[in-house]
């Protein structure tokens, strides 16, 4: 990666405020560091430290104040609408949300060991300082369109057959989206809470050779997925008309610290129909579950 921004820094990564701030680690931390680190660490520090004027205060010191957690909720999909592709299959697109609701932003940190990512995600203090946890998820190239690294599967998508009740029928075979994953950066702010302007954008989700990357994503602000991108789609070949559900689920695996799990899952009813004079299927929205701004 490029620019002050990108430099890695194990230790201070709490109060990323803004993209011209140098993240430069200081004498006497005290923190541990996990042992497939050591290698890799002295000289990450040692290259920082050397680009480094002074550290900024407000990101010194070890952990003080309250931890702020972050809340990663998903919105309804939106924007539904089918696709048929040249070779006859049905689609269903939709966009994905992701809002974090939470205290605090939403931080990851990768560093790159041989073919494996090493993650950490950085809880941020009330008054200075954070805590850095080890997370375990998967990291996919996202070189379809994306062209950066991705988080993959944290956020899954699925349709389910709706039955006469208007309840989920269990046996029925589910059909899961094709998205590789989330890149997560400040999109839309949604949300009243949290700053006016963007902190985090897409270069922090570094390129193909990067060995570091440095994900964010602000209290109040959305990562969104368009529904042109790849992978925003299910294929419903087949699927007989009649009433679904659209499910969309955030951290599926329980990755990460968040404040909450209780807000993790959220739905759009949909009719699914096909147009009598050309085979068209057609996506109506009927219901929508809750959504980020109701919490």
């Amino acid at each position: 990666m490029n620019g002050d921004r990108h430099r890695f820094n194990w230790r201070l990564r709490a109060h990323r405020i803004d993209s011209s701030i140098n993240r430069c680690p200081s004498e006497g931390s005290g923190f541990a560091v996990h042992p497939i680190r050591l290698a890799v660490l002295a000289l990450t520090v040692a290259i920082v430290a050397g680009a480094c004027a002074a550290d900024d205060p407000r990101l010194d010191g070890p952990p003080t104040g309250d931890s702020t957690y972050p809340d990663l909720v998903p919105d309804p999909p939106e924007a539904l609408r089918t696709r048929t592709e040249d070779d006859g299959r049905q689609l269903i697109l939709f966009s994905s949300i992701l809002t974090n609701i939470g205290e605090g932003d939403f931080l990851l940190d990768g560093l790159k060991s041989g073919d494996d990512w090493v993650v950490e995600q950085s809880i941020p203090y009330s008054e200075s300082g954070s805590l850095e946890v080890p997370v375990e998820p998967r990291m996919v190239w996202g070189g379809d369109g994306h062209g950066h690294w991705h988080v993959a599967r944290v956020a899954v998508n699925w349709v389910q057959a709706l039955g006469e009740d208007g309840e989920p029928v269990e046996d029925f075979e589910i059909l899961y989206d094709a998205k590789v994953g989330f890149c997560f950066f400040d999109s839309h702010h949604n949300l009243e809470s949290g700053a006016d302007d963007p902190r985090y954008d897409s270069s922090g989700c570094g390129g193909e050779d990067s060995n570091t990357f440095d994900m964010g994503l602000s209290v109040g602000w959305s990562d969104e997925y368009d529904f042109t991108l790849p992978g925003q789609e299910i294929e419903v070949t087949g699927l007989p008309d009649g009433m679904y559900r659209l499910w969309s689920e955030a951290d599926p695996e329980g990755w990460f610290r968040e404040s909450s799990k209780d807000n993790n899952l959220t739905w759009v009813n949909f009719e699914l129909s096909t147009r009598a004079e050309d085979g068209q299927r057609l996506a109506l929205v009927v219901e929508r579950g809750p959504k980020s701004s109701d919490y």
